[in-house]
């Protein structure tokens, strides 16, 4: 035991090339998240050992070895040590050092979530750094849909990063062919031209590139709510304005904004714009709270487009990988409308959770891409095709689909229930595992968000009145409830 705390107290480089040593903050931290009462003197003679160091700088080899024997030659029973070697293990560095290192050094594009800070996964549950466990409703936007932690991934990245490590987008490698022999029974009819990406975002904007150059048109129409990444191009495309005018992109004029789920407001576009590029979410997630195309609307889409000889891009950043199942074998949502898109862009949990999209489209598209349109030194790099490869087995081998549709009926059903015991607004939108459950308002919802982390879910996602579910596809039955019975007590807690 002595030695487990001394490898988490002094890094051993040799095992843990991504570590520090721990601070006397971190350490005394750990010794707070033990619920025992006897623990305080313990903590006493520890600040003792550690005396004026500084409470972030890394403890030295001396004062480690000084905690380590009084640790083991104190009466702590085993289990609690293995606890505070565990979750040093998980972080050496405090929640209250992570924070301030965020909030100064972090430029803020974005909300900071500092609420938990988690350090650890399994599954769909995450460990934070007071040792708290949660259930994951967020799967990181849908790119942790295997899980918070994968052995078999961590392995691939290790073996392939042992062999090669990087190589550019215009080089054969070995790594890619691996995935593309792999990776077609999963991809719509006629969708096997991959142009491999690092972000949605990106995705998008090389997506829209390639349209351009097949149709010679500039002019793309987009739809209201819509939301595609954070990119130049992807925000063009991005309907709410404030993604837009902070950068002068309010007032595009190759980018025309359509009603979703209205073919006419489509039709008149196109014929006034002589638009040839439509681009869109079959179901509109973030901005406009999970919602889903209708068929009718889809099929009359496609319709206009073929009469109109325009062509249609997908994304599916976040739809894709089994999200939006409504049956088995439904990887991407327009195979659950039954139509194949001209252009897709996949993403999100394609590698388990590393970082890898692509743009997918058919053969005679592609061809308008000549050699120096476009390039790409980390798209398509070994270590994302090892991660894509193991991830894409695994949801076959574990038919995500199918339970994404058996979970789906689950999740719909008890959210009925809840809506009617407690008089709720009713609607829920679901399509697979997207969904949203209404709450009747944006006030309502943060304070049902923050009640669940008592109960422990973790569940930030959000529109307006609606409470934004994204669990990983993975998610049991009997987790499911969980959701559902946490969901229950944080309703009754905030009436």
């Amino acid at each position: 035991m002595k030695q487990k705390l001394m490898n988490v107290l002094i890094n051993d480089r040799s095992q843990h090339p991504e570590r520090l040593n721990a601070t006397p903050e971190r350490i005394l931290e750990v010794l707070e998240n033990i619920s025992k009462k006897n623990m305080n003197e313990y903590s006493k003679n520890i600040r003792s050992i550690l005396g004026t160091s500084p409470k972030r700088q890394e403890i030295t080899q001396d004062i480690a070895e000084k905690i380590c024997n009084y640790l083991v030659s104190a009466d702590i029973p085993d289990d609690i040590l293995l606890f505070i070697a565990d979750q040093l293990i998980a972080s050496e560095i405090s929640t209250d050092e992570a924070v301030e290192m965020h909030e100064t050094y972090k430029i803020p594009v974005s909300t900071l979530e500092k609420d938990l800070v988690p350090v650890s996964g399994k599954g769909c549950w995450l460990m934070d750094t007071k040792g708290k466990t949660y259930l994951d409703m967020d799967s990181n936007y849908s790119a942790t849909n295997l899980g918070m932690s994968n052995e078999e991934i961590a392995k691939g990245l290790y073996n392939q990063a042992s062999q090669l490590i990087s190589m550019k987008e215009d080089r054969v490698q070995i790594a890619r062919t691996r995935l593309l022999k792999t990776i077609m029974p999963m991809m719509p009819k006629g969708l096997n031209y991959f142009y491999f990406q690092n972000s949605g975002g990106e995705a998008v904007d090389k997506a829209l590139k390639i349209a351009k150059a097949y149709t010679g048109s500039r002019h793309v129409i987009a739809f209201k709510n819509g939301f595609h990444g954070r990119t130049h191009g992807a925000v063009s495309v991005t309907w709410n304005e404030k993604y837009r005018k902070p950068f002068g992109l309010d007032h595009e004029d190759w980018v025309h904004f359509a009603d979703f789920n209205d073919v006419e407001s489509v039709r008149t576009l196109m014929e006034k714009k002589n638009a040839k590029i439509i681009i869109l979410e079959m179901i509109q997630g973030e901005e406009a709270g999970n919602l889903a195309a209708t068929q009718t609307f889809m099929d009359e889409l496609f319709e206009l487009a073929g009469e109109k000889g325009a062509i249609v891009i997908a994304d599916e950043v976040q739809t894709g990988f089994g999200r939006t199942a409504i049956k088995q074998n439904d990887w991407f949502a327009c195979m659950g409308y039954n139509v194949i898109p001209d252009i897709m862009t996949i993403g999100k949990s394609f590698g388990g959770g590393y970082p890898v999209t692509a743009v997918v489209t058919r053969k005679e598209i592609s061809q308008a891409m000549k050699g120096g349109y476009d390039g790409s030194t980390f798209g398509g790099n070994p270590m994302a095709m090892t991660a894509a490869l193991i991830a894409t087995r695994q949801m076959r081998e574990l038919d995500v689909t199918g339970n994404v549709v058996a979970r789906s009926r689950q999740f719909e059903e008890g959210l009925k229930h809840l809506s009617k015991k407690y008089g709720l607004p009713g609607e829920i939108r679901i399509r697979g595992l997207m969904i949203a459950f209404s709450l009747g308002s944006s006030e309502r919802v943060h304070a049902v968000q923050e009640a669940l982390k008592d109960h422990g879910v973790m569940s930030s996602l959000s529109t307006d009145k609606f409470l934004r579910i994204l669990p990983p596809t993975i998610i049991s039955e009997k987790e499911v409830t969980y959701f559902l019975e946490a969901l229950e007590k944080s309703i009754q807690d905030t009436m």
